[in-house]
């Protein structure tokens, strides 16, 4: 086995119109971590689901890894999920069908570890994949107890907000010297710390909804006319919803299990889920329903509800024996069911792009498992497989009282971020012209009165608003130890020095000036337009297409002219902030900007930024 492969070979990734933007950009970020800057920290990708990750494994070791590389998953399902993506004796492996090699002799060896796994084996593997347990120190087997600490030049751990057991700790201690990689959905491990190690890239889930990596969304929920529930089992007196929360009877984790709970409200759910399935299969696309349960015995009734109406059910849950797990997992694969009910199995890293449908039967108290459960139906179908356009639209359907509404609203607040990229997008030609707690276990009986109503919320949202809120706090803090430093310089100067710091020194060799160029363009376009005016129309809670700002004094003097060129509330800051950029580079003639008016056009842009909040926040009285 040749050491030096991901040195010597040569796949086709920088200009390769195969592969997604945010793949060859997080591909850059980690080259330039580890082999320009020469960095030992671990570094983090933040990719939304449905992106593109497994691929961006693929490429990630070239031109990084000096030796054999290790790809840990945090369960079996995505490990078998990444071997599948990653086989290079598979005739559509990720390196044929994304045109990175085309000749299978050019591929690396790729083995699966496991306790049968030979000496001869891991001596020729170029990729090693397994998932955490075959790391535990504490087995004979673990590959930990197999190889020099030395063995693996680079590590990739997938869903790396799990990286909090001490497994995961033990493996990163023994492999100290090894380049370590961490991919994720989410900055925050599922202890709700910050995972360890450098932020290199983040693609924002409102731009990958712009651009189409993912299904567009609507929310169905069923709310009942009136609703009455008994407080235990063994009393037959009745309390309509309201009474039970004005008196103070009982607390909503109560009443958000009882709806859960409820055949009554379970049905309401089923009926309307299969409604949308029965629509969504006339085009002849083998759509399916993903559930959720609390548990599975209450799967098994949620099983029972769908199958009373006809529909062929695969049950998937953790008690499953191996077997009996695999012929389930196929007869989806197969499309022999319509309904997929999982109990704590088919999370994150479960690819089937048919999913379209997710029925949510039980609570959720925190945000990262619903946005997991949700991006199970966010994979989109193939372009040219769609008929419809509903093919690509995702529904989440549940009962109104399970108390999901705070969850939702991220999906929101995303919604709004891509509906003002699209409208950029959309207008690009004439920016241009412009710029040149303890859970209760038992429950009661719920009794629905009425008809009810169902009600949709459209949008085309997903993951990660909490990047936006994180990314302020982390700078707070970083200010905060500025200041005990340097108290005497003003705020403003020291924001300016950690945004510096953050975008590091550029690379000592520039190989390609017109790509180079290109990228700083692009930087700087992507900062204003897919960053700085969402979130100004989302701070303020901006009417996208409205025009309230032509009021504003941003738009008087020197600027009033816009008011004249440009309609929405959405393009005035655009046009607004890419003029006043340009005015104060000194170039209106960006195609003959050379590298450091780029980058004084990306700090211009900053300040700029930080003007425009100064002045909404004193116009808007924002608090």
């Amino acid at each position: 086995m040749n050491l030096n492969y991901f040195i010597e070979s040569m796949p086709n990734i920088d200009s390769n119109q195969s592969l997604r933007e945010p793949q060859v950009d997080a591909y850059r970020a980690v080259y330039k971590h580890f082999v320009n800057d020469k960095k030992k920290e671990h570094s983090i990708i933040v990719l939304p689901t449905g992106v593109g990750k497994t691929g961006l494994m693929g490429i990630l070791p070239f031109g990084i890894s000096f030796g054999r590389v290790l790809i840990v998953t945090p369960q079996l399902v995505i490990k078998d999920a990444v071997l599948d993506s990653l086989d290079p004796e598979h005739p559509r492996n990720f390196w044929l069908a994304r045109n990175i090699f085309e000749k299978y002799e050019d591929l690396p060896s790729v083995i699966e570890y496991d306790r049968k796994t030979s000496d001869w084996e891991l001596q020729e593997a170029n990729i090693v994949i397994l998932n955490i347990q075959k790391l535990q120190e504490r087995l004979d087997s673990s590959l930990i107890n197999r190889v020099p600490s030395n063995f693996f030049d680079v590590i990739i751990i997938d869903e790396a907000h799990h990286s909090t057991a001490p497994t995961w700790e033990t493996s990163m201690e023994f492999f100290s010297d090894a380049k370590v990689i961490k991919l994720t959905g989410t900055p925050f491990r599922t202890d709700g710390e910050k995972i360890e190690g450098e932020f290199v890239y983040k693609y924002p889930l409102s731009k990958a909804m712009a651009k189409g990596f993912v299904k567009s969304l609507e929310r169905i929920h069923y709310i009942p006319d009136q609703i009455f529930l008994t407080l235990n089992k063994k009393d037959d007196t009745v309390y309509s919803l309201e009474q039970i929360r004005d008196m103070n009877l009982k607390d909503e984790d109560w009443v958000t299990k009882s709806i859960a709970y409820s055949k009554e409200c379970s049905i309401k759910v089923v009926e309307e889920s299969i409604k949308i399935l029965e629509e969504k299969r006339k085009t002849g696309i083998p759509h399916k329903i993903i559930a959720v349960a609390c548990s599975i015995w209450h799967a098994e009734q949620i099983q029972e509800l769908y199958e009373q109406q006809g529909l062929d059910v695969s049950l998937v849950h953790s008690k499953l024996k191996k077997d009996e797990l695999a012929v389930r997992l196929k007869s989806i694969e197969n499309h022999k069911v319509q309904v997929v009910i999982h109990v704590a199995k088919l999370g994150e890293g479960y690819d089937h792009k048919y999913l379209s449908i997710a029925a949510i039967f039980r609570p959720f108290r925190s945000q990262l498992p619903y946005e997991q459960f949700v991006g199970r139906v966010l994979r989109s179908i193939d372009a040219e497989e769609v008929v419809s356009p509903e093919d690509n639209i995702a529904c989440v359907v549940h009962h109104k009282e399970l108390g999901l509404d705070k969850l939702w609203e991220f999906y929101k607040n995303e919604k709004k971020k891509s509906d003002v990229i699209k409208y950029l997008d959309r207008s690009e030609e004439s920016f241009e012209r412009l710029t040149k707690a303890r859970v209760e276990k038992q429950t009661g009986d719920v009794i629905e009165d009425g008809i009810g109503i169902t009600e949709k919320d459209i949008f085309i949202g997903t993951e990660l608003l909490e990047e936006r809120e994180r990314r302020i706090n982390e700078e707070h803090q970083k200010l905060n130890q500025l200041k005990e430093l340097l108290p005497n310089l003003p705020d403003e100067t020291l924001r300016q020095m950690i945004r510096r710091e953050e975008e590091g020194e550029p690379s000592a060799k520039i190989l390609r000036p017109d790509k180079f160029l290109y990228r700083k363009k692009r930087d700087l376009d992507d900062r204003i337009k897919k960053e700085m005016v969402p979130e100004i129309i989302l701070q303020y809670n901006i009417s996208n297409e409205g025009n309230e700002l032509s009021n504003s004094k941003l738009f008087t003097g020197k600027y009033s002219w816009l008011l004249k060129r440009v309609q929405s509330n959405t393009g005035l800051i655009a046009a607004y902030i890419e003029k006043r950029v340009n005015d104060l580079v000194g170039n209106h003639d960006r195609n003959t900007w050379k590298p450091e008016e780029y980058d004084a056009a990306k700090q211009h842009a900053e300040d700029v930024f930080i003007l425009i909040q100064k002045i909404l926040d004193s116009e808007l009285k924002k608090e």
